[in-house]
């Protein structure tokens, strides 16, 4: 599975349009699925990346309206492309001002739309019996009121899949969730629709934990961080990365938060050698995700596309480690090979070079 993160932080007004413009590139260059960001409309409105969820049912946001949205949708179809809703699960901003009883006070808590109404009995009470308050808005309680808001929020993502078109889902900020009802959400759906989480934790253990309760697939967060390390520094410890755990992850190098100010100046981006990065996630077996940015904004197409060929190609073959070093990286699929030199040193094997700081691709006859 090839996922293409379909956009970047503060992308174009009517947005929806332009992906469509392009469906058929997205398709021929090897895609099989597009992430895109939330639909719903949030607090502000044409200003709102949709992370910010006031009106579940209104899909009238910048990126365009409901029948542009189905329009994309119907056309990557066509092109055989799967296409991924971002879910955001665990809270709400901009509601009406409503009297609280259980704090005693007005709170943003009264959502009036009609299709799914929202008051202050749903969302989060301080009653003690979970630890997933968060400070972003109004935190979603998902058990009171006869377990109203897990069952219609079951009910939205049904109805962004059967009305609305799309395949697959990414749950959005898993780490401030109850893994109860992350399990439970996820049970709705799992016999035929692929799930991914985001649970931003750079320990391996916690993500495995989490896994193994609710078995929902986690952006490797733990690879991520380490093949940063190995980008940006070529005396990282190449070998490590096949230390982190892969089962149950979706790989990859960067995404919307990461990359949310000028990539230059964020500290958690990956701003030189990011093509070693995606030689490795790109030949394995796990799922990975390539960001908009990387393909559409830097000097890293070429690449990429070479890449992506190299895994299409590839990938009906088991992988297999030839050499495995603090310097070097030296994978196979069959016929096709990659090496990753991560050392400044060239690197020299059966009458090929390596440079430093670089990977090469061959095919053995």
């Amino acid at each position: 599975m090839l996922i293409l993160q379909g956009f970047y932080w503060n992308c174009l007004d009517d947005w929806w349009e332009e992906i469509s413009s392009i469906a058929d590139e997205i398709a021929v260059k090897g895609f099989d699925t597009v992430w895109l960001p939330p639909p719903s409309r949030g607090m502000n409105g044409k200003n709102s990346m949709g992370y910010d969820i006031k009106e579940h049912y209104n899909l009238n946001s910048k990126f365009g309206n409901k029948k542009t949205l189905k329009k994309l949708i119907k056309r990557l179809h066509h092109n055989e492309v799967k296409v991924m809703a971002d879910l955001v699960l665990g809270h709400m901003l901009g509601g009406d001002k409503e009297w609280n009883p259980h704090f005693e006070e007005k709170t943003f808590t009264r959502f009036a739309e009609a299709d799914f109404p929202k008051n202050h009995q749903h969302f989060c009470h301080e009653c003690g019996d979970c630890s997933s308050r968060n400070s972003f808005g109004e935190t979603i309680c998902y058990y009171s009121d006869d377990e109203y808001m897990k069952n219609e929020l079951i009910n939205w993502a049904r109805w962004l899949k059967n009305e609305i078109g799309f395949d697959s889902f990414r749950l959005d900020n898993l780490k401030d969730m109850r893994w109860d009802f992350a399990k439970e959400f996820a049970d709705h759906f799992r016999d035929n629709t692929f799930m991914v989480g985001e649970y931003w934790h750079g320990d391996d253990r916690i993500l495995e934990e989490f896994i193994d309760h609710s078995q929902i697939n986690l952006f490797n967060f733990p690879l991520y961080y380490s093949i940063k390390e190995m980008c940006m520094d070529p005396f990282f410890p190449v070998q490590s990365l096949e230390g982190i755990s892969k089962k149950n992850k979706v790989n990859f190098l960067s995404n919307h938060d990461i990359e949310r100010d000028e990539r230059d100046f964020n500290r958690d981006a990956i701003i030189t050698n990011k093509e070693l990065g995606y030689a490795y996630i790109l030949f394995q077996d796990n799922p990975a995700v390539i960001y908009w940015n990387d393909y559409f904004k830097y000097d890293l197409k070429d690449k990429l596309d070479e890449l992506i060929n190299l895994r299409r190609n590839s990938e009906d073959q088991p992988l297999e480690i030839v050499t495995l070093n603090d310097d070097i990286y030296h994978a196979r699929r069959g016929r096709y090979n990659l090496i990753i030199n991560n050392a400044y040193d060239d690197y020299y094997y059966s009458g090929l070079t390596v440079n430093g700081r670089d990977y090469e691709i061959f095919v053995q006859d």
